[in-house]
């Protein structure tokens, strides 16, 4: 069982001074870009490595960061020292949490998952602790997915060839098709060529032939698995009971907004056990979040970063609108287009000046800017039968 607890940031990236506090299950790290989200989630990767390739911030001498970490009911904190700036200095800190790397299973933004001719099988690959603590930097790429998943579907129909943690994590691996989107299910392998046939409304289809979304969704949950199996063996683990560390950076990536909260909800069912660090652009998982979960970073005056205090420590952001997290939490500044804003002032100033023709002329213009349903017409109509009777 592995967990953190708490980080502390000095000097790495755009970060100068910054500690957080982790809750046990699930951690949400948002903010505009740059702000460091990336930088966090790779503070606590390498925390499980040899080799780091953090880099210092550019003003400063070096950098560190400390982290406070359980493993197995037992705390632990450790530093790590950056005096590495240019992109082709890589150093070591120290060994870090090494012994634990294969708790530690990190995604990157790189989740596509082409088209693959397996011309045979293989067996599962033998990895090492090396190997895994190397890819706390480089990060699990999700190239053997095919091939694992068709390993386990030939021999689920073998009595005794599975055991039962591998037989559960083959049947969780077949629903996660269906966790998207409930008309897409498994279908079948074809024995001659080792396709993966997916049922859908519009017919048969090859799993690679599914959305960017849906692949890189598929490469994080069976992955995930996938991973799962390859880092524990005799006995083997099923995943609802891995209780290491899962990271994934911009958890919402190529995914449609509505299938951003379906993620999210599939790794909690998945992962009731691990703790999760995941970084999102995405205001529809903001808004669903439980509020412990949501990190929320933004720039002070002096472009240090910190806290947002903003957050509702009570109900997160589930009231708010898509675009006042946009502004308020995301960091962008407008997000509507000039024409609507030039349109809404010209309104709002003409009726201030009791110019009831031109107020009616900026009126038709937003009129068929607006959402069929928005209750700003309204309003605007009012204001402008008050403008009229004047």
């Amino acid at each position: 069982m592995v967990k953190i607890n708490n980080i502390k940031i000095q000097g790495i990236g755009p970060i100068n001074d910054l500690e957080l506090n982790f809750e046990p299950h699930f951690n949400i790290i948002c903010g505009q870009n740059g702000i460091g989200k990336t930088t966090i989630l790779e503070c606590i990767s390498q925390s499980f490595s040899i080799i780091n390739n953090l880099k210092k911030t550019s003003w400063k001498e070096h950098g560190n960061w400390e982290i406070s970490t359980l493993i197995d009911n037992v705390p632990n904190n450790k530093r790590f020292d950056i005096k590495q700036f240019h992109p082709y200095e890589n150093s070591s800190s120290g060994v870090g949490f090494y012994e634990n790397a294969n708790d530690v299973i990190f995604f990157k933004t790189h989740r596509n998952i082409p088209y693959k001719k397996l011309p045979s099988l293989s067996t599962d690959k033998l990895k090492t602790t090396n190997t895994f603590a190397s890819k706390t930097v480089s990060g699990s790429l999700p190239d053997d997915i095919k091939n694992w998943f068709i390993n386990r579907y030939l021999f689920s129909a073998q009595a005794g060839a599975l055991d039962d943690s591998q037989l559960k994590n083959y049947t969780l691996a077949k629903e996660c098709f269906q966790i998207l989107n409930s008309d897409i299910s498994f279908n079948k392998v074809i024995p001659n060529s080792f396709e993966i046939l997916l049922n859908t409304p519009l017919g048969e289809i090859y799993f690679e032939y599914l959305s960017s979304g849906y692949k890189s969704c598929l490469a994080v949950l069976l992955g995930l698995i996938q991973e799962v199996e390859l880092r524990y063996k005799n006995p083997n683990k099923y995943i609802r009971e891995f209780e290491g560390i899962v990271i994934i950076d911009e958890l919402d990536l190529h995914l449609h907004p509505e299938w951003q909260a379906k993620i999210y909800e599939a790794l909690k069912m998945i992962l009731p056990k691990a703790q999760i660090f995941t970084s999102t652009h995405s205001p529809h998982i903001i808004q669903i979040a439980k509020p412990n979960e949501i990190i929320a970073l933004i720039f002070d005056d002096v472009k240090n970063i910190k806290l947002n205090p903003i957050k509702n420590e009570v109900y997160g952001f589930q009231g708010w609108t898509v675009e006042e997290i946009l502004t308020d939490v995301m960091g962008m500044g407008e997000t509507r287009t000039e024409t609507y804003l030039t349109a809404i002032n010209s309104f709002n100033v003409s009726i201030d000046k009791e110019d009831f023709d031109t107020a009616q002329k900026y009126f038709e213009i937003i009129d068929k800017m607006l959402h069929p349903e928005n209750s700003l017409r309204k309003i605007l109509k009012i204001q402008l039968i008050g403008a009229d009777n004047d």
